[in-house]
């Protein structure tokens, strides 16, 4: 009956007829009431494995999250899907908090995300044992792990969370932790025996190949002209994002751009339109990824080299997720591989410059010592670090370390409404009306369009007030302002763009408690981890998807017969015109490029064949060789 159930749900609110693999099993299991470790490929639907065991059973799923967007996003899916959700972040005020917690304490949702760092809040301490959770889940669980590409230090906190739920099962969920790292997450949640899911991360339609270049505009150009179906280009910046976009704009190619800088509106219209179009490219940064559910993605690029393998594998598993024959290319040239090398002393600089960014920043919101806790401030990142001459990769490296050991959330894309709450009784209301006859005006008009305006903090439309209201904007939000003044309104402008919300009371920098041993643990597994991109990229004799997966933890891998790799093997094997055939396409394809990136394209093959081959192509005309070594297509 269960399983009858579990189905009919899954239709009803997610449109699917048949389980992806192992989601079935992970539901199952923790409807039971067991602790559940499941690590799924992106793609694999690690979501519905939490949404829709706490739709099936009473009370309601606490999901703990690490990205705001991630959640604001899930909750607007889940609420389309007339499931009622809700979430907890920074960008919120103390009373709408106050009011989500008062209303998943009644039972009126059947999924509350919340952020690690708010776990540990008391707000949320206070109303936690009147709640009635059917399953704690933990999405990117490797975040718990300092062996982990993404720690995050209050994910140490969950299990204490589990102190006050003894009997509700805990499911950890990831897409991209190694075997030590997946150790690790058992380990630090305390999971009780556990079922344990690992799906293969191998994906036999999506095909890996790492090509050095000299000219990765030209590639990337001629990648997406071949291309039969839409992609992705991952960028290291907001810049090169939209460079890239235009030069594929020139070149013909329909192409759309994505980053943090972007309006929420702009970001979401261009999402809208990529994912309608059969062949558009998105150019942008790793901030485009959450709620990506396209699965006619062709190829994905990376015109810049991830810092890690998981990133890579994550933001490569973005194409083929139909199952139909796709390919992830990753371009690298020398500047790629020291900016890798030097990478880990940039971002974990050491204790005296932290404490100096620390000074700094507080010197910067103008907060006084001793002040601060649970407040939330807007935070101009470019205008700080020109503020005080900073270096910006330093400066940027040392404001997301600090996040990391939880004094503060930065959120590099905060957008949100406005929210107005009366605190003056009625006579005061009556009072304004003698007095303030327009101010009154407004005020009547707040109260007539939100009846629980009186009695909980509300998110309001202002310009839609303003319309109804028959008010300019200007005169409309002076009169707010002065509500405000005179204590009859409690108002919270929106805020857009970057915020930082500050976890506790502002100490002088010599009194700033900083965990060493733990910053240097993490330096250590930053350091392998770029060891292991560094040795990806340089590795022309094992398949990628073999490297891929033992990375993984995966020991007996299959070859997959069409990377890069295997198809230089290929090459080898077959006559030598398949491997001219070849050289001519990627020359093609670069219009020039050196003899080194070209004897790079074949890993595996000696350098002296490929050599021989050029000259033959050189003196029957077909390409040119210039005295500096560089290749042209005649």
């Amino acid at each position: 009956m269960m399983a009858e159930r579990l189905h009919i749900l899954l239709e009803q609110h997610w449109g699917y007829k048949a389980f992806r693999p192992f989601q079935q099993e992970i539901i199952q299991e923790v409807l039971t009431g067991r602790d559940v470790f499941a690590m799924l490929p992106t793609g694999g639907g690690k979501s519905v494995c939490y949404q829709l065991p706490a739709l099936a059973a009473d009370g309601f799923c606490l999901v703990i999250s690490p990205l705001i967007a991630l959640m604001q996003d899930q909750v607007l899916h889940l609420e389309d899907r007339g499931i009622p959700a809700a979430c907890i972040h920074s960008a919120m005020g103390r009373q709408q908090i106050a009011h989500i917690l008062d209303k998943a304490a009644a039972g009126h949702f059947k999924l509350l995300y919340v952020s690690p760092e708010r776990l540990q809040t008391e707000a949320f301490l206070d109303d936690a044992p009147q709640f009635s959770l059917n399953l704690i889940a933990i999405d990117e669980a490797h975040c718990i792990s300092q062996w982990g590409h993404d720690f995050r230090p209050a994910y140490l906190q969950i299990k204490k969370i589990k102190k006050v739920f003894p009997g509700v099962p805990m499911l950890a969920l990831t897409a991209t932790a190694t075997e030590k790292t997946q150790k690790d997450i058992l380990a630090q949640l305390e999971l009780r025996n556990p079922a344990l899911f690992r799906q293969s991360i191998v994906r036999s339609n999506l095909s890996y190949h790492v090509r050095f270049t000299e000219n990765k505009a030209g590639s990337i150009v001629s990648l997406f002209r071949n291309t039969e179906g839409s992609g992705i280009i991952y960028c290291r910046n907001r810049k090169k994002s939209m460079e890239t976009a235009l030069l594929l704009r020139q070149q013909g190619i329909e192409s759309l751009v994505y980053h943090a800088g972007l309006k929420k509106e702009e970001r979401a219209c261009a999402q809208e339109r990529w994912t309608r179009s059969h062949h558009a490219v998105m150019s942008a940064t790793t901030a485009f990824g959450m709620g990506i559910d396209k699965p006619d993605v062709r190829a994905v690029a990376h015109i810049d080299v991830p810092d890690n393998l998981e990133a890579y594998y994550q933001e490569a598993g973005r194409a083929g997720r139909d199952g139909i024959t796709s390919v992830s290319i990753l371009y690298y040239h020398h500047r790629d591989l020291s900016r890798l090398r030097e990478s880990t002393a940039i971002n974990y600089p050491s204790s005296g410059f932290l404490r100096q960014i620390y000074q700094y920043v507080g010197d910067f919101l103008q907060l006084p010592v001793g002040s601060g806790k649970e407040q939330l401030f807007a935070f101009d990142a470019m205008r700080f670090i020109k503020s005080f001459g900073l270096e910006t990769l330093r400066a940027v490296s040392a404001v997301r370390l600090l996040a990391r050991e939880g004094l503060w959330i930065w959120d590099e894309n905060t957008q949100t409404q406005p929210v107005i709450r009366f605190i003056a009784g009625k006579e005061t209301l009556a009072y304004l009306e003698r007095s303030a006859p327009q101010l009154s005006y407004v005020a009547t008009g707040l109260l007539r369009l939100y009846g629980g305006i009186f009695h909980f903090p509300t998110p309001v439309n202002l310009w839609e007030i303003s319309r109804l209201l028959r008010l300019e904007q200007a005169d409309f939000l002076a009169a707010l302002d002065r509500l405000a003044a005179w204590g009859i309104i409690d108002y919270r402008p929106a805020l857009a763009g970057s915020t930082l919300y500050w976890m506790h009371d502002r100490v002088k920098p010599g009194h700033l408690l900083l965990d060493q041993k733990r910053i240097r643990t993490q330096r250590a597994a930053h350091a392998e981890r770029v060891r292991c991109m560094v040795a990806f990229l340089e590795n022309g004799t094992t398949c990628r998807n073999v490297q891929l997966a033992r990375y993984f933890g995966e020991q007996q891998p299959d070859a997959c017969g069409a990377c890069d790799v295997c198809l230089g093997r290929a090459a080898i094997k077959g006559n030598p015109e398949e491997i001219r055939k070849q050289i001519r396409e990627i020359i093609e394809q670069d219009q020039q490029i050196t003899v080194q990136a070209l004897t790079s394209c074949f890993p595996g093959v000696r350098d002296e064949l490929i050599i021989g081959i050029l000259r033959r192509m050189s003196d029957e005309g077909m390409c040119t060789i210039h005295p500096n070594g560089t290749i042209f297509i005649t």
